[in-house]
């Protein structure tokens, strides 16, 4: 058994882009420990199970890579990883597609500092808004994005195959 990381308050949070084999071998595993801890009690197994083999994967992490669909990024503090974080530059929108945090990385303010980075990414990339979906049975983290000042801007069922849907809320932070 590995003993549990520790993650500090005041660490200052990096961004490391997923570039190489060995960066996404770590977003791979990352993602299977946060989804299994995070999203058994809110989908329950099947659905967890298949959306890390079918959306979640290292293959489909690679595609999208790959490809350019999303630029994903390592959350580091102190060298080591905290989570990950997925987005997509879009016509006035930085959207950010993903945002995920180990257990023990959650209720250090990290949450915080990406967003604080990700307005001033949109910013600088002239863009108008940040956009986000969230899981509607999800509520802590939409807690915090509303606390943060997002708005809840419309509620959308995406069927993901296997007879899984995603259902979502969708929420916007205006830039201006």
């Amino acid at each position: 058994m590995t003993t549990p990381q520790t993650f500090s308050r005041e660490a200052a949070l990096r961004l490391e882009p997923v570039e190489s084999l060995d960066q996404i071998n770590e977003l791979s595993r990352l993602a299977d420990i946060i989804w299994q801890e995070y999203y058994l009690p809110i989908l329950g197994p099947e659905q967890v199970s298949y959306m890390l083999e079918n959306i979640q994967s290292k293959a489909n992490l690679e595609e999208d890579i790959e490809t350019g669909k999303l630029d994903y990024f390592l959350i580091k503090s102190e060298d080591q990883s905290a989570g990950y974080l997925a987005i997509q530059l879009q016509d006035d929108k930085l959207f950010i597609s993903k945002l995920y945090l180990l257990q023990e990385a959650r209720g250090q303010g990290y949450a915080y500092q990406i967003m604080q980075k990700m307005v001033d990414r949109a910013v600088k990339e002239q863009k108008k808004v940040l956009e986000l979906t969230v899981n509607k049975y999800n509520e802590g983290s939409i807690a915090f994005y509303e606390k943060y000042g997002f708005v809840r801007t419309e509620s959308i069922v995406s069927p993901i195959g296997g007879g899984f849907v995603m259902d979502d809320y969708v929420y916007q932070y205006p830039l201006s």
